[in-house]
């Protein structure tokens, strides 16, 4: 994808409504979403994807300025909330959480007004998100590999405790031993690649963000410039990818746990994009809405399947699909 000139008053007339009014449902809208989390430990991570996108779409119709106010009107009031509910240090963490949230997508998707590749955009986003919640987490405790394993071994061992006492009686001692198996191999990986895992979340999360924030901000010019379905990972991140995966194979302990936690959010960068080409296609060959989210869900939970999406984005420097499938349907 080319660099895209995204001037808001060239294009398109300036959007209607009032900015002060759209930069206040934006940044309620924002506080709502993030409270969910808050609120609801086990349902509450899926709005955090979703709370940004407010802010986004201001972004994209009104620029850096007015979505960096919302996005700090936002952020003091998950604060404030915060600090009501569970005393300063709840609010301290959860204000910087929604800082990064809410800020970075905003910034990024400026940037894309301001002219910027939406698809280098998008993966800045990652890069910098993930930059961020690293230096805040060790900033925060600089022992937080052992806090954190101290979480995981707790999570895994109230796992362990509710599985020997299902509802309907103790399991036979095979399914036991398997379930017992499993739940120690992902405590072990857990707590080796635990910032691999959220880099890879954050990865997933920003894709919701930054294209559904740009969906919901069409028709302004650079929201329309921002398209899933176009979405292209730059070249570099293969060689990125590919040195990450030998070290993690063939390197000692220490070098092979600092590429693992590079490696699964490249691996999940590279998932997006290949389930963009994916999009790409699906809505050039298939009209019936129906068929395209069945293929969207069998691309994403069906294990052999979304291993090949992964290795098409990442091939897709190389092959280049996109062209390759409009040649051939052209000829």
């Amino acid at each position: 994808m080319s660099s895209t000139s995204a001037d808001p008053n060239g294009s398109l007339p300036a959007p209607a409504g009032r900015p002060s009014l759209e930069l206040l449902a934006a940044a309620a809208t924002a506080t709502l979403l993030f409270s969910v989390f808050l609120v609801l430990p086990l349902l509450g991570p899926l709005a955090l994807p979703f709370a940004a996108v407010p802010v986004v779409r201001l972004a994209h119709r009104r620029g850096a300025g007015l979505a960096l106010s919302a996005a700090f009107l936002a952020t003091a009031s998950v604060g404030l909330l915060a600090w009501a509910s569970a005393g300063a240090q709840e609010a301290a963490d959860a204000g910087l959480m929604a800082a990064v949230i809410l800020t970075l997508p905003a910034l990024f998707s400026a940037g894309v007004r301001k002219g910027l590749d939406p698809s280098r955009a998008y993966v800045g986003l990652c890069v910098a998100g993930f930059v961020a919640v690293a230096a805040a987490l060790f900033a925060r405790a600089p022992g937080a590999d052992a806090v954190v394993g101290r979480e995981i071994d707790q999570n895994v061992d109230d796992l362990l405790r509710a599985s020997s006492q299902p509802p309907r009686g103790p399991l036979d001692p095979d399914t036991a031993a398997r379930l017992r198996a499993t739940l120690e191999a992902v405590r072990g990986f857990s707590k080796r690649y635990w910032m691999g895992l959220i880099g890879a979340c954050w990865t997933f999360g920003a894709a919701i963000t930054f294209f559904t924030g740009a969906w919901s901000g069409r028709p302004a010019p650079s929201a329309e410039a921002t398209r899933f379905e176009a979405l292209r990972v730059p070249a570099p991140g293969a060689a990125l990818f590919v040195a990450s995966g030998a070290c993690w194979v063939l390197g000692g302990p220490s070098l092979a746990r600092i590429a693992g936690n590079l490696l699964w959010p490249l691996a999940a960068l590279y998932f997006v994009g290949g389930l963009s080409i994916i999009c790409h296609f699906a809505r050039r060959w298939f009209r019936s809405r129906l068929l395209r989210i069945s293929l969207y869900a069998l691309a994403i939970y069906v294990v052999p399947i979304n291993v090949g999406v992964a290795l098409l984005g990442l091939f897709d420097w190389y092959g280049d699909f996109r062209r390759r499938g409009r040649e051939i349907s052209e000829s």
